[in-house]
């Protein structure tokens, strides 16, 4: 299997060293950069993977799009907007003689058309949704799309009327979930049964590039679109999106010249080219955090890690959760795995910046939500009945076949056995790791995730009730009135107050745990300018230049 990997791994670094020399041959700019595997997903109506997003976010643009300050977001497809006195209803004016990467019109029924399938109760991205009006009820099967809050007007007018009050609605227009996608070529497809995403030939987008070649397990080859509306601004000719599995593999190519960009630091990387002119670092809206399975009903097959000596599901008593989630060193595991981003007591990263105080991070004023304390942890599952770990099922840890991440399952599992006293088995999930979380075969998984927008809110809305982002099976009524309380509130103050109540029940339920707080930390060769990389921690090319 090792001789397997490494093979497949040189003919990727091999293939893209042949891109590279046959792209400087012909005068073309050409950025490679690399990425774990094959994108999760191709649509971006029904996308929540960050690895998807990386790709998604250069080959399609919303009304809006994040500008080459990396900060300011300004109009896109859209020519501006109109917004009610009361902030309910948004309507965007696009601009005129849109085009999709085939040269066919772009208007606004395929915005509205987007918008609807990205609320589909498939789709992973729904709860991004949930703020139009009717968008949840829709979601769940509980009305007809005419009942839903968007609507195109005519080809170039399209409203939009609001469930919440959302002032972030323009930089959400930004993201993966509301982007444009091409209605009769899907409405085709999927009428045949069939998915739009299936083959290049027919793969339309929008954005300033468009995909030419997928060859699975290998790259993914992005050409500069002849369409887009702004494509006279746009220098790089490919981007080249290279799949390698291996983080020090990457490195090497990055160092041989074989990527421009390397996204994906190992901790050998990052030892090396800290405070060099190429590493590059930001925030990055998003947290690592584990989820418990608070299911009330025993998965078939699964008894063993479900239920305790006495026929009970222990992890539907949130002292259970807490204790697991404090009796383990976080920085000692981060130094273990190799980790150097910084540990967090609470759901919300450093990143997300205060709603009073945009200069601090929420984090600062919300302070640490919990902290690590053995003992404690000993005294509250001896309260829920376990005493020493007495009578308690072996914790399945489910996780993916990376490397760092079948570390951490283990690290975190050695501290409950020796602080706790509890068995565990780790279990490998590749390919089918969320749909197997989807069907509750794990006790406690290793997730992520990183928001769409800078909000605290964004952060804390993944854990609201039947929410698309989460695997665990916990809701929590009290949870979601404390959180659907702060979207009535305009006041920054008050709106940040009632966040942090929210936040802090949610520790106190403690449904999952934080581990760490995300960071963007890449690698740039000195001869590319112009990268962009945005709080979600997706990078663009629409800006970059290559110079001698």
């Amino acid at each position: 299997m090792k001789k397997l990997l490494s093979l497949t791994l040189a003919l990727c670094l091999i293939l893209s060293a042949v891109v590279s020399v046959a792209a400087a041959e012909s005068g073309k700019k050409v950025i490679s950069v690399h990425i774990a595997d094959n994108p999760e997903q191709m649509d971006p109506t029904r996308n929540s993977y960050s690895r998807s997003s990386r790709v998604l976010q250069n080959l399609f643009t919303g009304l809006y799009k994040l500008d080459a300050d990396g900060k300011t977001y300004v109009p896109a497809m859209a020519e501006g907007v109109e917004i009610a006195e009361d902030g309910m209803t948004y309507t965007f004016t696009l601009k005129e003689g849109l085009k999709w990467s085939d040269g066919s019109d772009l208007t606004a029924y395929d915005f509205e058309f987007a918008w609807i399938h990205a609320l589909h109760p498939e789709s992973r991205c729904a709860s991004d949704l949930w703020i139009i009006k009717n968008g949840r009820a829709y979601n769940r099967s509980e009305c007809t799309a005419e009942e839903v809050g968007v609507k195109a007007l005519d080809a170039r007018t399209f409203q939009v009327q609001l469930e919440t009050l959302t002032p972030w609605l323009i930089n959400l227009t930004a993201t993966t979930s509301f982007m444009p996608i091409k209605k009769d070529l899907v409405e085709a497809k999927e009428a045949a049964g069939e998915f739009w995403t299936a083959d290049v030939e027919n793969y339309v987008s929008n954005g300033p590039f468009y995909l030419d070649q997928y060859l699975s397990l290998n790259r993914l080859v992005l050409k500069k679109n002849p369409y887009y509306y702004d494509a006279d601004k746009v220098k790089i000719d490919e981007v080249n999106f290279i799949i390698i599995a291996d983080d020090t593999s990457a490195l090497q190519a990055y160092e041989n010249g074989e990527l421009n960009i390397d996204a994906s630091l190992s901790a050998a990387g990052l030892a090396k080219y800290a405070g060099s002119p190429e590493f590059h670092t930001s925030g990055k809206v998003g947290i690592q955090y584990c989820d418990f399975n608070c299911r009330t009903e025993v998965v078939k097959g699964y008894e063993k890690y479900m239920v305790d000596a006495n026929g009970n599901l222990p992890f539907t008593d949130k002292r259970v959760r807490q204790a697991l989630a404090m009796a383990f060193d976080r920085k000692v595991l981060l130094e273990t795995i190799g980790v150097v981003e910084p540990a967090v007591y609470g759901f919300i990263p450093y990143a997300q910046p205060s709603l009073t105080d945009p200069s601090k991070s929420y984090r600062d004023v919300a302070g640490d939500m919990f902290t690590e304390d053995v003992e404690k942890a000993k005294a509250l599952l001896a309260e829920a009945g376990y005493p020493n770990g007495e009578g308690f099922p072996t914790v399945l840890i489910a996780t993916k076949g990376d490397e760092q991440q079948k570390l951490l399952a283990q690290v975190i599992g050695e501290y409950w056995k020796m602080n706790l006293g509890i068995n565990y088995e780790t279990i490998t999930y590749d390919s089918s790791y969320w749909s197997n979380l989807d069907a509750g075969f794990f006790t406690v998984d290793r997730n992520g995730y990183t928001v769409d927008f800078t909000d605290p809110s964004a952060n804390l809305k993944i854990w609201i009730s039947n929410s698309n982002a989460s695997e665990n099976a916990w809701d929590d009524t009290e949870y979601d009135a404390l959180f659907n309380a702060s979207l009535t509130m305009t006041d920054p103050a008050e709106r940040e107050a009632q966040l942090i109540k929210a936040e802090q029940y949610l520790v106190d339920q403690m449904p999952g745990f934080p581990v760490y707080s995300y960071e963007n930390q890449y690698l740039v060769k000195p001869n590319v300018t112009g990268v962009v990389c945005n709080a979600i921690g997706h990078i663009f090319y629409e800006y970059a230049d290559i110079v001698d």
